[in-house]
């Protein structure tokens, strides 16, 4: 059995279960657990808003396209250092559009799925992506092993752009949930070093990941500052401190960020701080602003 823990933690999120309730509950269940109705555009007062957060990962996803060419063709090319430096810079836009991977859920294993969401883990045919070519290129070196996987990351790329044209799969509850669900990941699991585990490059995702949150927020905004003011300014002070906490750790002019080991467990605590800050100014901005 293949977990979702995306979608669970995504549950978890809008229903207010603990992560450990809702993991036995996607362990004792065979029910989908993203089975909630989308609203209609016609029906979702936050439609436009929507609009204009799914038009900004629509660019991303152009510009995600020739990154993962551009990795494609420093593997093929036998040449390891080009293929590390080219992994770490194709990882950006993806790490910001994986705010609403749930709605294209089977894309996003294609592309960004780590061994523990498999029941064989790293032995699982449907392990591939950038974390399959992570542990070929820095764990075991072997580049003709990427090949194929870079192949079909290239495809799985394509696939994604056509995943975030189709409306009818996006309103602004899934979009809050996202938001939410992720801004809780960080925290309760990226944390751990699971995310980038032979990179390294666990502050960029971080960072990455919290420009995808507020770029789907940004839209809802000027209604929330109509509802609330205060509100809105915690959801974007919490997202700047977020940012701050990080930006030591990057060098200017350069995509990969310091190593994550290299962090004391001071320095990762403030970081657990100012990502549950974050993630609690959505859950306040999604109640004002009445969104189921």
């Amino acid at each position: 059995m293949k977990i979702n823990r995306r979608a669970l933690l995504q549950v978890a999120a809008a229903t207010g279960l603990g992560a450990v309730a809702v993991t036995q509950l996607g362990r004792s269940s065979s029910a989908q657990v993203d089975a909630k109705p989308r609203l209609t555009a016609q029906a979702d007062t936050y439609a436009a808003q929507v609009d204009a957060g799914l038009a900004y990962f629509q660019e991303q996803a152009q510009k995600q396209l020739p990154l993962v060419e551009a990795l494609a063709a420093a593997i093929a090319s036998g040449d390891l250092e080009a293929a590390k430096k080219a992994y770490v810079e194709s990882r950006p836009p993806y790490e910001q559009i994986e705010v609403l991977a749930l709605n294209f859920a089977e894309t996003d294993t294609d592309i960004d799925a780590r061994p523990y969401a498999f029941d064989n883990g790293e032995e699982d045919q449907g392990f591939k992506g950038f974390h399959r070519i992570e542990t070929l290129l820095y764990r075991d070196g072997d580049l003709q092993a990427a090949v194929p996987y870079a192949q079909e990351l290239v495809a799985s790329v394509k696939t994604l752009s056509t995943n975030l044209k189709q409306r009818e799969n996006f309103d602004s509850p899934t979009h809050f949930e996202g938001m939410i669900a992720l801004a809780t990941e960080i925290p309760a699991k990226k944390i751990s070093s699971e995310e980038e585990t032979w990179s390294d490059q666990s502050l960029l995702i971080f960072q990455e990941n919290w420009r995808g949150i507020y770029s789907q927020f940004e839209p809802f905004a000027a209604a929330l500052e109509g509802v609330d003011p205060q509100a809105a300014m915690e959801v974007k002070q919490a997202y700047e401190n977020a940012l701050a906490t990080v930006a030591p750790y990057f060098t200017e002019g350069q995509v990969a960020a310091q190593a994550y080991s290299s962090l004391a467990p001071t320095q990762r605590g403030e970081i657990i701080k100012v990502a549950y800050l974050l993630r609690n100014s959505l859950i306040s901005a999604k109640e004002k602003l009445s969104i189921a």
